[in-house]
């Protein structure tokens, strides 16, 4: 009896150990790095972007892969993407591969377990074909209310698997919520994914009203409530917290379609470059408007805060919509991190080199 018992919780300690390594086996490493990170739409024109922006980024992040009607993403110009791919390593930025889509299909593809096979497949052969660092999660977004979150988590310890289980390392990041607004999209993010992902792109924009005037889309205070939310209140490290920041302006107190307006396209109406509000019109609305929007010197704020605070990193979308100048925002906050570090060594020392 003294040996069968032995032998059961031999057995019972194997069972603990094995199921333990099967949650831990593909956690991402420590984040010890400040990137600055940038969205690179496919639909834009990307040759307008110049060398000089691409090269001040970390990372940017090609979108996207859009999961279609069966359930598989897909590249609408492969070509174009493996061009990109290429030019974005010669300056030494890592690329990697964005998906979004419908959340209908999302959620019907991660609920079942041969499509969600399926799309990671798919997602890794893009991956290994042109080269690319990594994957990032644009499903926007995985609910509480339906269990997509849930679909949403097994969807990214299968990818975490991929990046992690051969002698070369993938990122694995996810665009969230700001969390100003806790409910529906904040719980579809468990507290588990936290242990997957090397990073999340914070979303910290597009807190308007259509209705309400005055409203600013994204603030400074916006981003100190989403640290509130996502460090102070989730448990978050506070590496793996990359604040959004947004390229283009939102108008607040009418129709938002029709009436919003990339960077560049605001300081080409005359907006200040160093402003956060600039009068415009559109075809939509041919009387003069507020746009709300991030000039030179709340990005460097922003900047400032992010890496003086020990988050993981800047991110901009999207690039193709800034100035390719000296009132670039993409310059506004490589030049404050270089400026930073330069004055603060022991902090460059502890984020570590960042290309």
């Amino acid at each position: 009896m003294k040996k069968l018992g032995l032998f059961l919780a031999a057995c019972w300690i194997g069972i603990s150990s094995c199921a333990a390594q099967s949650r831990t086996e593909y956690v991402a490493p420590e984040n010890t790095q400040f990137r600055v990170v940038g969205y690179v739409p496919g639909y834009r024109d990307l040759d307008a972007v110049p060398d000089r922006t691409l090269a001040q980024l970390d990372i940017a992040c090609y979108a996207f892969a859009t999961i279609d009607s069966t359930g598989i993403p897909r590249v609408a110009n492969e070509k174009q993407l493996a061009r990109f791919v290429r030019r974005a390593h010669r300056l030494g930025v890592k690329v990697m591969l964005s998906f979004n889509g419908k959340h209908a299909r999302f959620a019907q593809m991660a609920s079942d377990d041969r499509q969600r096979k399926a799309f990671v497949d798919e997602i890794w052969r893009l991956v290994q074909r042109y080269h690319m660092d990594g994957v990032d999660n644009d499903w926007e977004y995985p609910l509480g209310s339906d269990g997509s979150g849930q679909g949403n988590l097994l969807l990214m310890k299968e990818l975490a698997k991929k990046c992690r289980e051969g002698r070369r390392q993938y990122y694995l990041t996810a665009a969230i919520t700001p969390g100003k607004y806790v409910g529906n999209a904040t719980a579809g993010i468990p507290d588990e994914l936290f242990d997957y992902v090397d990073w999340f792109n914070v979303m910290v924009y597009d807190d308007y009203s259509e209705t309400r005037e005055g409203m600013h889309h994204s603030t400074y205070d916006l981003m100190l409530e989403s640290v509130d939310y996502w460090v102070g209140q989730r448990g978050l490290p506070l590496s793996k917290f990359v604040v959004g920041l947004p390229a283009y302006g939102v108008p607040s107190g009418i129709r938002r379609s029709g009436n919003t307006r990339d960077y560049n396209g605001i300081i080409r109406a005359g907006g200040s470059c160093m402003g956060d509000v600039a009068m415009i019109t559109s075809t939509q609305h041919p009387s003069p408007y507020p746009v709300y929007y991030n000039g030179i010197r709340t990005i460097r704020a922003k900047t400032a805060y992010a890496l003086g605070n020990g988050l993981g990193g800047v991110m901009f979308w999207e690039i193709a919509g800034d100035r390719h100048d000296d009132l670039s925002l993409v310059a506004a906050a490589y030049d404050q991190v270089q400026s930073q570090e330069a004055a603060s060594p022991s902090k460059e020392e502890k984020h570590g080199k960042r290309k």
